[in-house]
């Protein structure tokens, strides 16, 4: 049975079979109206769970991290460091995504996504409204054995991704989901993501990353699912970034409003090299912590630049007409809020060698903000203190070149 939900006093409605045809021309072809995911899941159940005579252990991590399209008004704004601009643009995606995810709070995981179906026959779960913003959820490859970890029969990627109207960006990032039990379709798997996802919303940032396996236990046991999911140590820290990523794209309020912080900074490192992969290979903080309470970053990979008119992975086989960024998002909280400040050094490397540069940041209690950069990359314990003697108090950029490559930050 379809909720049918009336417009609200601003104009605004979720999830109305009348209004999909809003997101069709949004890098989507042609979509058909199938059903609520609330009314899946007793098909979930009866074709999922009886196969398996217990519980089963899962598996989920991080395989693909977040990247941004973005048109050439929007990649200028960033590539320039706009502040002002860019500011603009996050206000903007906030006002237009922050009410898709208030309804998924109110409502609940199961009751804020509609099965849809594209013209290539593809099936996945999407959340949207009355303006054309948009989530969706898409299992982006066949559910498959996988050899690197044999112990989970059925393992798939799952992608997630945000649409702002207003603002024109897309983003997408995917995770991995290794399964025991077999015979689970790539629909019901990609279900899990989003239920998990949805229920992750009301805690906004102040999860805990040894908590994060419970929570996806609990989105598949709401979908009938008897799975008992587990993290990976070295991927924990991955699977953290990727659920920030997921909750505040480029920047929603509503996931904010939550935190109790005196200080907080939000990292954003963008890999414009079209040849060359970077990696964030650790960090050092000052009173600072990060959502998860995760210790480390863990050698995080940020893939090369991908140009207008490259194959994207996105539901259909979109190709797209827009520049492909792939980035990182770090939120960094202090730990400590009374008279202390934050501050952050990070050794980012080009393709795992030792070419790279070393950055930091400072937040003091007192005075003005501050950061330094230097064109190696160096232990990020050892810069901060080397930075302690050579901050630039300016909101202009800091410039430096790496094997011909400009960084700017």
């Amino acid at each position: 049975m379809i909720e049918i939900e009336k417009l609200g006093t601003n104009n605004l409605r979720f999830n109305h079979p009348d209004d999909l045809h809003l997101v069709t021309g949004n890098r989507f072809g042609k979509l058909k109206y199938i059903r609520p995911l609330s009314e899946c899941v007793k098909e979930f159940k009866e074709s999922n769970t009886l196969k398996l005579s217990s519980k089963q252990t899962a598996n989920f991590q991080v395989c693909a991290p977040p990247q941004l399209f973005v048109n050439d008004r929007v990649k200028k704004i960033y590539q320039t460091n706009d502040w002002k601009a860019m500011k603009t643009l996050e206000d903007q995606a906030s006002d237009d995504l922050d009410p898709i995810f208030e309804n998924m709070k109110n409502k609940g995981g199961i009751y804020s996504w509609i099965k849809v179906q594209n013209e290539s026959g593809q099936q996945y779960y999407m959340s949207y409204d009355t303006r054309g913003n948009y989530v969706w959820c898409w299992t982006s490859a066949k559910a498959d054995f996988d050899p690197l970890n044999p112990q989970f029969p059925t393992s798939a990627p799952v992608q997630f991704g945000h649409y702002s109207s207003s603002t024109g960006i897309s983003s997408a990032h995917s995770y991995k989901i290794g399964l025991a039990g077999q015979n689970i379709s790539e629909v019901v798997i990609s279900s899990i993501v989003a239920t998990f996802v949805a229920k992750s919303i009301p805690k906004g940032l102040n999860f805990l990353s040894n908590n994060l396996g419970n929570l996806i236990t609990e989105a598949a046991a709401e979908l009938g699912l008897e799975f008992i999911f587990t993290i990976p140590s070295v991927a924990i820290s991955a699977v953290c970034g990727g659920l920030v990523f997921a909750l505040v794209f480029v920047g929603l309020k509503a996931l904010w409003g939550v935190l109790n912080k005196e200080f907080q900074i939000n990292v954003s490192v963008y890999n414009w090299d079209p040849v060359n992969d970077w990696q964030i290979q650790a960090q050092e903080l000052s009173n600072g912590e990060i959502p998860g309470k995760d210790p480390d970053i863990n050698n995080l990979n940020i893939l090369a630049f991908t140009p207008a008119g490259s194959n994207v992975n996105l539901p259909a086989g979109i190709i797209t007409a827009e520049d492909s960024v792939n980035y990182a998002f770090i939120v960094y909280d202090n730990v400590n809020p009374i008279m202390q400040g934050l501050s952050f050094a990070l050794k980012i490397n080009k393709n795992n060698t030792s070419t790279g540069f070393s950055y930091a940041f400072q937040c003091p209690w007192v005075a003005s903000n501050a950061h330094y950069i230097e064109n190696t990359a160096q232990d990020p314990k050892s810069f901060l203190k080397i930075a302690g003697s050579h901050w630039v108090s300016s909101t202009a950029p800091l410039t430096t070149t790496v094997d011909g490559m400009p960084i700017s930050c």
